[in-house]
């Protein structure tokens, strides 16, 4: 979208309930005074930025339901993809999990949920930090493979605690 790269956090591993959005331009990642974090929109519309971390207003408030965010710009449809997921029960895997998609024109939103399953495939397998791989997403049939962790569960870890991958197509309109 411009010269800048995009970063976003929550406030905690799961089950966190806001997200917070970084800049930096391209040629300055690891320099930490080079980063900016998100404030608010401004007069006319337009996105306000303090190089204080501790300024930084969420983009997106869900209580619980924000867990280690991937967000990736998909550039054939000019759209930011949101993905998160949460437990059923705050660091509980044997409770199960929920996946969360959300959308937006700008990465700092607003952000609108456009998928929440519930449960996330079956509580055994518990699935976590779901990422799209933009080289294994195709723009032109928006067809991919969604790829994400598996349970930790002691009950579950030696079948399910692994890389997984399961094929996805997104509808556009």
């Amino acid at each position: 979208m411009d010269e800048f790269v995009y970063a976003v956090s929550a406030e905690q591993w799961d089950n966190g309930s806001l997200l917070r959005l970084g800049r930096v331009p391209r040629e300055r990642i690891l320099e930490r005074q080079a980063w900016q974090f998100f404030t608010g929109i401004g007069l006319g519309g337009r996105p306000e930025w303090s190089s204080e971390i501790a300024d930084a207003a969420p983009v997106l408030a869900r209580t619980g339901r924000i867990s280690l965010p991937e967000m990736v710009y998909l550039k054939h449809i000019d759209r930011y993809l949101l993905l998160t997921w949460s437990l059923h029960k705050d660091f509980n895997p044997e409770a199960g999990s929920r996946l969360h998609l959300y959308v937006a024109a700008r990465p700092w939103g607003p952000f609108e949920l456009f998928h929440d399953e519930d449960p996330w495939l079956t509580p055994e397998q518990t699935p976590y930090c779901p990422r799209l791989p933009l080289k294994w997403f195709d723009p032109a049939t928006n067809r991919g493979w969604l790829l994400h962790s598996g349970s930790w569960s002691k009950l579950y870890s030696k079948t399910y605690y692994r890389v997984s991958v399961r094929q996805f197509e997104l509808s556009v309109s």
